[in-house]
């Protein structure tokens, strides 16, 4: 394909997304570092969990009338856990500490204060906040991105040596300078960039795709419990945390009437880097382990769907990860400033080529 051709058509592609993509790479920087800052102002420090006061505050509110559908750590600082619950037909957020401390009760209607605008923007950088309408058209959008910063990479790749040049060059006309800063420093981040975009655009349809490599979150199969020796959720705890020692809590469900087990997720040693953990252990109610996930020795394919959140956070590389992807959500929003500009450049010079004697 011809210079021109695919110039022109990376060009119309970028001008009509470019408000989509500007907006989706302002809100992933935006919580890149979500929870960290959260917890910062928040103003609570770093503590260990002792698995009994905080399964007593958590039976506590639901002695109180709250039910509870799950809770997850903060993924901040230590310690530091949200429950997720309905009290009276009202969707709110708990945030208590490892010690069972109340820190926080916050109404989900609540879009902005109190913390909550972190979870705006993660909604809206997740779907849109438009359900499985957004996650579709996320998908699409990814996909055009993916496919246009190649475009552009084809596009400058055989016109690198001019437009490194017009970089250096001090009297060339802006748009030829625009468009060598535009190709350089897209060359210089595209392939993170790729990277990010591709594993975030693999999230949106993950379902899918686990359903296409026959990965399935397995479960135990329901029955109910004898009467007799019920253990309660600090007990549970122990039990889980026991079957992989050294790990830490990440998240739990409680039981309900058609689950008769605990199910917790932790962060394991030896699993991939995230902040949220893969394993995933199943406790019974008379205290057995009834089904567990190591995800340190996940399957090949169940690795391939757990690494798409890493990967697309950048938390597979731990700070350093996280701040190369906080760096591809700047390259992505400088690049469109840069397309920008180059735009309304070549129209100037267009407009005073129209303009000119010679140009009637």
């Amino acid at each position: 394909m011809r210079f021109p051709r695919v110039r022109s058509i990376h060009k119309y592609v970028s001008l009509s997304f470019l408000a989509l993509w500007a907006l989706q790479a302002a809100s992933g920087l935006a919580i890149s570092f979500r929870a960290d800052i959260d917890d910062f102002f928040l103003g609570q420090k770093s503590v260990q969990t002792e698995t009994a006061a905080l399964a007593k505050t958590i039976e506590t509110l639901q002695s109180e009338g709250d039910e509870i559908s799950s809770i997850w750590i903060s993924g901040g600082r230590d310690g530091q856990y949200d429950v997720y619950l309905d009290r009276d037909g009202e969707s709110r957020t708990v945030r208590i500490d490892g010690t069972g401390a109340r820190i926080r009760d916050r109404s989900d209607a609540n879009r902005f204060s109190d913390g909550a605008i972190f979870e705006t923007l993660t909604q809206f950088h997740k779907s849109l906040m438009l359900g499985s309408t957004g996650y579709l058209f996320l998908t699409i959008s990814g996909l055009l991105l993916i496919s246009n910063i190649s475009l552009g990479l084809m596009a400058g790749w055989s016109q690198r040596k001019r437009l490194r040049a017009f970089t250096k060059a001090s009297s060339v006309p802006a748009a030829a300078a625009l468009s060598g800063w535009h190709w350089r420093v897209g060359f210089w981040g595209a392939i993170p960039a790729l990277c990010v975009i591709l594993a975030g655009t693999a999230l949106t349809q993950s379902d899918l795709l686990a359903n296409g490599l026959s990965v399935e979150q397995k479960t135990p199969e329901s029955q109910k419990p004898a009467p007799t020796h019920i253990v309660d959720l600090g007990t549970a705890m122990d039990v889980a945390l026991g079957e992989y020692p050294g790990s830490s809590l990440v998240a739990i469900n409680l039981p309900s009437e058609n689950r008769h087990w605990y199910k917790f997720r932790l962060k394991a040693p030896g699993e991939m880097p995230r902040l949220y953990g893969a394993t995933r252990v199943f406790v019974g109610l008379d205290g057995t382990v009834l089904l567990d996930h190591d995800a340190a020795n996940s399957a090949p394919e169940e690795r391939a769907i757990e690494s798409l959140y890493p990967l697309h956070t950048g938390q597979i590389g731990g700070l350093f990860g996280r701040l190369i992807n906080a760096a591809a959500g700047i390259w992505l929003l400088f690049m469109i400033a840069l397309g920008v500009q180059l735009w309304l450049a070549r129209r100037r010079g267009q407009g005073a080529t129209k303009s000119s004697p010679g140009g009637e």
